[in-house]
């Protein structure tokens, strides 16, 4: 089907410069050339649904009941699979008279696993809001076509400490999907491939994140949980990290073997061991774990997420041998940022470097007390 000679289209007709200097009439959906043209084309003829968040797929069988859109063909390549594949698809229903978007991003892990299963992830739902029977065909495509993606589930495991000692509860949680390329910096490939063989294969050493806050640290663990299901990550608050120094904190680790203890925010625990620094047991026990006496007993792993500077750091963790990976998360480039949005059909309005947390959440407002200034004098 092609939707620009259906009944659906109408021409959106806008003033430009032709080649020849002159100002004429142009059909602006005619020959689109950007990264989603089906999506730029459906938002100007029909009404939408956003469910890019909303983790909806369809299963590749039931498209069998669409018709595919072939007035364009958007392309991108995976270095992972070294393929080519069509980023953005659109289909329609002729009897539910509905359009739906579908992808299946290769260059995303999370998308790939979908894909591998036969799926599709839906991204947009069109439909003509005017005529009853394409509103009834919206029903009929949520409840018979569409369904909630159910992810490998990913545990996480936290240390709490009661009355009766120490104590590691597990809870299920839903892994972050992360885009490596358009999420993080190039630079940061590297260091991801080495963190997850490491830990996958082994069972000894640190690996050290530090950097700005809201740069994506704590989302890329969160989403490691659930790609390394073998290995027991075990969260201890930022409040209990001096408990490592505790003796019966090892009863712990004994009885969780081949796990891994994620340290978050502990810069004011690692930092270079003095006569002033109260914590220099921790930075001891931390090496002891990690590579020490004890390292071949407790086959324990550490991650350490800090904001400060890794000058900062004592610099015992970050012997060669001991130490799989340290990496600084930075600012995204502006021209990361912007393909980020161009990826999820929103406009390139970066103009200046911008963590993952500020670009993830753009839309949301800040809700901040507006203060009065103070005002001297008398009425």
């Amino acid at each position: 089907m092609k939707i620009l000679e259906s009944e659906y289209y109408r021409e959106v007709r806008v003033l430009e410069v032709n080649g020849d200097d002159e100002i004429e009439l142009f059909d602006k959906n005619r020959y689109l050339t950007s990264r989603a043209p089906f999506g730029a084309l459906l938002s100007d003829l029909l009404c939408d649904i956003y469910l890019s968040n909303e983790d909806l797929i369809i299963h590749r069988d039931k498209l069998q009941h669409f018709e595919k859109c072939t007035d364009f063909y958007t392309l991108d390549y995976s270095s992972k699979n070294n393929k080519l594949y069509e980023d953005e698809e659109c289909f329609y229903h002729p009897k539910l008279e509905v359009f739906i978007l579908i992808s299946h991003n290769l260059t995303n892990e999370y998308d790939s696993e979908m894909f591998e299963e036969g799926l599709y992830k839906v991204n947009y739902v069109y439909y003509n809001n005017s005529k009853h029977s394409s509103v009834e065909g919206l029903k009929v495509l949520f409840s018979e076509y569409l369904e909630k993606y159910q992810p490998k589930k990913a545990k996480v495991s936290i240390l709490l400490k009661g009355q009766n000692g120490f104590d590691v509860k597990t809870h299920t949680i839903k892994p972050f999907r992360i885009d490596f390329e358009r999420m993080y910096n190039d630079d940061f490939i590297e260091v991801h491939n080495r963190v997850k063989k490491s830990i996958t294969d082994e069972n000894k050493g640190i690996v050290l994140f530090h950097g700005i806050a809201g740069s994506g640290k704590t989302n890329y663990i969160k989403w490691l949980t659930s790609q390394i299901p073998n290995k027991k990550f075990i969260f201890v608050p930022t409040s209990m990290i001096a408990s490592l120094t505790d003796p019966s904190f090892m009863g712990v680790l004994i009885d969780h073997k081949n796990s891994v203890l994620v340290l978050e925010d502990c810069e004011n625990y690692i930092a270079e061991r003095t006569a002033y620094n109260s914590n220099t047991d921790v930075v001891s026990s931390i090496l002891n774990i990690a590579d020490g006496m004890l390292s071949d007993v407790l086959e324990c792993q550490l991650i350490c997420t800090f904001n400060s500077d890794i000058s900062k750091i004592d610099s015992a963790l970050l012997r060669k041998g001991r130490l799989i990976a340290e990496y600084k998360f930075k600012e995204l480039t502006v021209e990361k940022a912007n393909n980020y949005l161009r990826s999820i059909g929103k406009e390139p309005v970066i103009t200046k470097p911008c963590s993952l947390a500020e670009l993830t959440n753009m839309e949301t407002k800040a809700l901040k007390e507006e203060m009065e200034a103070p005002k001297i004098g008398f009425k």
